[in-house]
């Protein structure tokens, strides 16, 4: 007998089993139960329906020489007069060598001249019971009579036929619970995103959720969307949100830092190649764009790509299709673009670095994403969040920041953004001593006076010493405070990164808050 979770195999195999071994002329197997948890009711292929929540014996299986020759008389009342019906009342195994005479009261007259008539002369049937539950009824015909140790093993039999029975129910109970609890989890997930907010995207602002509106808005569209911001702001969380919500969910979302790439090998990453297409090309390479065929192709740092390879990828946008390098075959695609900048492509398409027919095709669906200079309310949601991540990488008990440290990072400028808060935090962490992390050394400040005065002589100054000595008058003006109004960088008239940066030059970052 076969060990299977599928149900109906089993019951076959049962039937089949003992048919086989025993030489019965007919073999029947019969489950205990109701219309409804019957697979033959539910399908419309039974006998006609029973009282509700009435427990019937059904027919599930059959084997033997008289297979198929005594009807298909499906479900069975236990107040029905047969010997089936006798052992699922009582609970007691049923055998007769004489059956054209013990089964008489039991019998229609009809059923009985047809044993008669096909030498059928004795009968057995066993329950088939599981720790007290009645799981049905196995039953045998047969053209000898029984061997009563013939009988005992069939008592054997039928407990482990029980004892499998129950277990493949047990299964298919498990398996529905199973699919039940995933249709379940998809929809607490999906309740979760709609409530909280997009998984890995941590925040409540006001400009946050303006922009996890948006997400919502383009997600179940086709439609291309540019996401722009400066470095460090996440937008490759907001590329996976889209992708995460869009029907595309199911298919994979490729991604490719456009930066990152050598100019000279970006056609053949976005495009893939053809064997012996350049030196080196050893092998046929799938490029992203194929492997994104039905799903979603993330573009991070689009404006870094060269003006012939704009061309192409123009084409892909136009047509949906492109040719490997070195290949001559046009392959179709059907992919979903989302690009990322942290640059001024208008400004690139005035300057002629990027093209404005690309440019157009890709800002269908603007998306910008704040700095976190913007949005520094968000910045305790997310101390509390990297700490519980470095409390587990570092294997620390770290509960929170000291309340001046707190302070500082909702006062920082944060030219970097949650790149640059994570970093900190994470040195911070490293170093932290107890449960409560100081990131003020972290930030840079450097608590010393600092020299504003011209020098002691009263020689001219070279430019580079001109610059250095008003950039420290203009941070000693304004408490070391760069960004923002009021800040060094509006006090000189230049822009916050521009200051930053000459500052780096002149090794005077860290008078700078």
């Amino acid at each position: 007998m076969a060990v299977t979770p599928e149900l109906p195999v089993l019951l076959d195999s049962i039937a089949s089993t003992l048919a086989e071994h025993t030489g019965a002329a007919f073999v029947r197997v019969f489950l205990y139960q109701t219309d409804e948890e019957c697979a033959i009711c539910r399908a419309g292929r039974g006998t006609g329906p029973g009282a509700p929540g009435e427990r019937r014996l059904h027919l599930h299986a059959d084997a033997g020489a008289m297979r198929g020759v005594l009807g298909d008389h499906h479900a069975l009342s236990l107040e029905e007069p047969s010997p089936p019906t006798k052992v699922a009342r009582e609970r007691k195994p049923f055998l007769t060598n004489a059956l054209l005479r013990d089964a008489r009261p039991h019998v229609a007259p009809e059923l009985l001249a047809f044993y008669e008539n096909a030498g059928v002369v004795a009968a057995g049937a066993r329950p088939l019971e599981f720790r007290g539950e009645l799981m049905g009824v196995i039953g045998m015909l047969n053209r000898r009579p029984f061997d009563p140790r013939e009988f005992a093993l069939l008592g054997i039999f039928a407990d482990q036929a029980a004892m499998a029975i129950k277990s493949a129910h047990l299964y298919t109970q498990l398996e529905r619970y199973r699919q039940r609890l995933q249709v379940e989890n998809a929809y607490l997930q999906e309740e979760i995103r709609t409530e909280r907010g997009f998984e890995e995207i941590v925040g409540q602002s006001a400009v946050l959720r303006a922009v996890l509106r948006k997400v919502k808005q383009v997600a179940p569209v086709e439609t291309t969307v540019l996401l722009t911001g400066e470095t460090g702001t996440g937008k490759e969380l907001i590329a996976r949100a889209i992708h995460g919500l869009s029907p595309r969910k199911d298919r994979p979302l490729i991604k490719i830092n456009c930066g990152a790439i050598p100019q000279g090998v970006v056609e053949s990453e976005l495009f893939g190649h053809e064997k012996g297409a350049f030196t080196g090309a050893l092998q046929r390479r799938i490029g992203r764009f194929e492997l994104a065929d039905k799903g979603t192709l993330f573009l991070d740092e689009v404006g870094e790509l060269a003006l012939d390879t704009q061309v192409k990828l123009l084409r892909v946008l136009q047509e949906q299709e492109f040719e490997r390098v070195g290949g001559v075959r046009p392959i179709t695609v059907n992919v979903r673009l989302i690009t990322a900048t942290n640059r001024d492509l208008e400004l690139g398409v005035a300057d002629g670095r990027f093209r404005a027919d690309l440019y157009y095709r890709l800002n269908v669906f603007p998306i910008r994403i704040p700095a976190l200079r913007e949005r520094p309310d968000d910045i305790p949601q997310l101390v509390r969040h990297f700490l519980a991540h470095f409390q587990r990488k570092l294997a620390k008990p770290l509960r929170g920041v000291t309340a001046a440290g707190m302070q500082r990072l909702m006062e920082y400028d944060w030219p970097g953004n949650i790149r640059e808060l994570q970093n900190v935090l994470e040195r911070a962490c490293v170093l932290a001593r107890g449960p409560v992390v100081d990131v003020s050394p972290e930030l840079g400040v450097d608590e010393s006076p600092v020299d504003v005065g011209p020098p002691a002589d009263d020689r001219i100054m070279t430019l580079d010493e001109h610059e250095q000595h008003e950039i420290r008058r203009a941070l000693a003006e304004t408490g070391g405070k760069v960004h923002g109004p009021g800040g060094a960088a509006e006090l000189l008239g230049i822009n916050a990164s521009t200051l930053r940066s000459r500052m780096e030059k002149h090794g005077m970052s860290r008078q700078a808050t």
